[in-house]
């Protein structure tokens, strides 16, 4: 989906805003979420988790799910993006890095962003010899360290799906609104409405025993083939 300031004016008034008791709580188990034990966790049990990933504790193989699932991502983040070697790019919830690294070979500049302080260390760590990339911690819900109009590409994968405050992607793509150049564009993955199955369901119950799942808003996402979705004043048009 393309995104360009000029098209989708955003006002403060548009948003609905959350208060600071809810959000620091948010935020806090969140980050407890995130902040994983190990290098390894943040890896393979919180970036990486499917089924594939689960059953093995072989690092060898591992590390070829993991380039496997990144090869695969990259073209999808990419589709229909014309994206050019003097092009800065921001990702929202950039994890350990895995998707700034290819992403800092196609263009000037990569920027990183994170809730995690441990994600962002070890992204660090990760990315030390990839010289055009950035990682920076934010607050959950801003961009407030990158400037107005400074970004030709914002994408997000796997990450705002687990964004259970809708006032908070109010936020985020308020600020994406601000941050991208004229004409520029935005992709952000999250899942399309569909029939869950039984083990989605199940993990739908004991997510608020958790914690995780005790911040709800009133609104909730309507994805879906011909739909539109509207936060911060901003209408994007999904497709497949």
């Amino acid at each position: 989906m393309r995104l360009a300031r000029g098209e989708y004016p955003v006002s403060a008034g548009d948003l609905v805003k959350v208060d600071a008791t809810t959000h620091a709580n948010w935020l806090a188990d969140t980050r407890r979420f995130w902040d994983a034990g190990s290098e390894f966790e943040a890896r393979y049990r919180r970036i990486c988790c499917t089924p594939d990933f689960a059953a093995t504790e072989d690092e060898t193989e591992l590390r070829r799910l993991w380039d496997e699932e990144t090869a695969r991502a990259l073209p999808l983040i990419l589709r229909g993006v014309p994206i050019r070697p003097d092009w800065t790019c921001l990702e929202i919830g950039s994890g350990i890095g895995r998707l700034l690294e290819p992403m800092a070979r196609k263009c000037r500049r990569v920027i990183g962003i994170d809730l995690s302080e441990k994600m962002v260390n070890w992204s660090r760590e990760y990315l030390a010899d990839v010289p055009n990339a950035e990682v920076l911690l934010n607050d959950g819900r801003s961009l407030s360290c990158v400037e107005d109009a400074s970004i030709d590409f914002v994408f997000s994968h796997l990450a705002f799906q687990h964004i259970t405050l809708f006032e908070v992607i109010d936020d985020y793509l308020a600020e994406i609104a601000r941050v991208l150049k004229p004409g520029g564009y935005c992709r952000i993955q999250n899942w399309r409405d569909a029939p869950k199955p039984i083990s989605e369901s199940i993990k739908d119950v004991i997510r608020p025993l958790l914690g995780r799942g005790r911040y709800r808003s009133s609104r909730c996402w309507i994805w879906g083939e011909g739909k539109q979705v509207k936060f911060g004043g901003v209408t994007f048009h999904p497709h497949a």
